[in-house]
């Protein structure tokens, strides 16, 4: 029987992937998981390709030193992000087999291209998903306030973009006053999208606090502002209580999340010039309105001053015959006053005192009855217990009384007997035969006799 080694058949699988297979090909795959050691320079990752959540291949990869260095200084230059797990990729691969480790691939070059157009088709999909929902302007139809003066700030505090959004604020020429609190954020890197979420939701617990929600950072490469291409940052966005305001990035950086928001401004410093600018325009419609209120204002005190000299005149006129009026009535008002008061001071006096022994006897009948009632009350309650426990006496007496003539000795005394059978009292003939033995119990003493017959009683009598 013909047989190979372990080591034979791994060298005819090596040769036979050299031979068919000794070409470098351009691979579409999706990194898994990358290592990079700084010891050796070398990257290992693993290589995946989904349908949907399912992987259907899977394969190692590596970036041997000598290559890594260049691949990652061009694709970091021109995308401004580093090679991280989730990404896809577009890679020069060389396949290769090892008698211990197995099928690989060799990255000997990567292109960059190919992962900026990956992320732009993800953010157009993301924004049709949006769409089909119908969510993707709700928070643009949130009303905002004329000037927003409250603002809520999710960025990082280290951010060049937060200190110059700050800075243009609290500078402003005009004066203005506004309060920012930060609700720090990543706003760049793997952490980036569950550091801003979190932030929105602290926000949300304090919504009655602010008119307004500033997502900021300073400018970037395309790639390097991925995590504002997030759905599930965009749907909380969409779907926040507050209008939102970003400033994630220069004017050719157009993310989901800019999409979504109330107003995608280009900068944080625009963002910070916006809220300005509001301020100002509601302030110079203030002032249009003061000037056309001063204008109407005048015009109506010029009518009001010919309608009030008019008005004068005539309430001088009037007010000199009411008063002459009045001063008449008055007079004869006070002289019938007088009259009644003296009269009507006399009639109270005589009421007053017969109202008093009214009053006076009322109470002295009153007390007289309630005494009267109080002591029959007493007697009552000094009675009463007497006479319960006599009327308990007495039935007591009677209860024992019958107990007494219900007593088996008072019954015999009475004539009456009993007969006992083996024991047992008889109460019928039914239980006694002939030749029995029974005895009689009466009051003194007990009969013993032989059953020599038995009659049975008749209705008759």
């Amino acid at each position: 029987m013909n047989f190979l080694t372990l080591k034979e058949l791994a060298s005819l699988i090596k040769t036979a992937i050299q031979s068919e297979l000794f070409d470098d090909y351009w691979v579409i795959a999706e990194i898994a998981k990358i290592s990079c050691h700084h010891n050796s320079g070398h990257c290992y990752i693993d290589l995946v390709e989904k349908q949907g959540d399912i992987i259907i291949a899977q394969m190692r990869a590596t970036i041997w030193a000598r290559n890594y260095r260049h691949i990652y200084s061009r694709f970091h230059s021109t995308t401004g992000q580093d090679l991280t797990s989730g990404m896809k990729i577009l890679m020069l691969s060389h396949i290769v087999y090892h008698e211990v480790y197995g099928l690989s691939i060799n990255i000997t070059d990567i292109d960059p291209s190919y992962t900026i157009g990956e992320m732009a088709l993800k953010r157009r999909q993301i924004i049709d998903q949006l769409v089909k929902e119908g969510i993707i302007d709700l928070n643009k139809k949130i009303p905002v306030h004329p000037v927003m003066q409250k603002i809520a700030v999710i960025s990082s505090l280290s951010a060049a973009g937060y200190g110059d959004f700050i800075s243009r604020l609290d500078t402003n020429p005009y004066g203005y006053r506004f309060s920012h609190t930060l609700f720090q954020a990543y706003v760049q890197g793997e952490l980036a999208e569950k550091s801003i979420r979190n932030a929105l939701r602290q926000c949300e617990k304090h919504k009655d606090t602010f008119d307004v929600v500033v997502i900021i950072r300073g400018g970037g490469s395309t790639v390097d502002l991925h995590c504002f291409d997030s759905y599930l940052l965009a749907k909380d966005i969409a779907l926040f209580p507050l209008p939102v305001l970003t400033g994630i990035g220069h004017e050719r950086d157009e993310t989901v999340t800019g999409r979504v928001a109330h107003k995608r401004l280009i900068t944080p410093t625009a963002v910070a010039e916006y809220l300005i600018s509001r301020a100002k325009f509601f302030e110079e419609r203030i002032d249009v309105l003061g000037q056309r209120l001063m204008g109407g204002t005048n015009t109506v005190l010029g009518r009001g001053k010919d309608s009030l000299k008019y008005l004068t005149v005539r309430l001088e006129r009037q007010s000199i015959q009411n008063l002459t009026m009045a001063s008449v009535l008055l007079r004869k008002s006070v002289f019938l006053l007088q009259t009644q008061t003296l009269s009507f001071l006399r009639t109270p006096s005589v009421d007053i005192k017969k109202g008093e022994e009214r009053l006076k006897g009322a109470f002295t009948a009153l007390i007289k009855h309630n005494y009267q009632k109080l002591r029959e009350f007493i007697s009552t309650a000094i009675l009463y217990p007497k006479h319960m426990l006599s009327i308990r006496s007495k039935t007591l007496e009677h209860l024992e009384m019958k107990v007494s003539l219900l007593d088996p000795v008072n019954v015999l005394k009475r004539g009456y007997s009993i007969t006992y059978l083996h024991g047992k009292t008889i109460s019928n003939t039914a239980l006694v035969e002939k030749d029995d033995i029974i005895d009689t119990r009466l009051y003194d003493g007990s009969i013993t006799s032989i059953v020599q017959s038995i009659k049975e009683r008749t209705d008759d009598e």
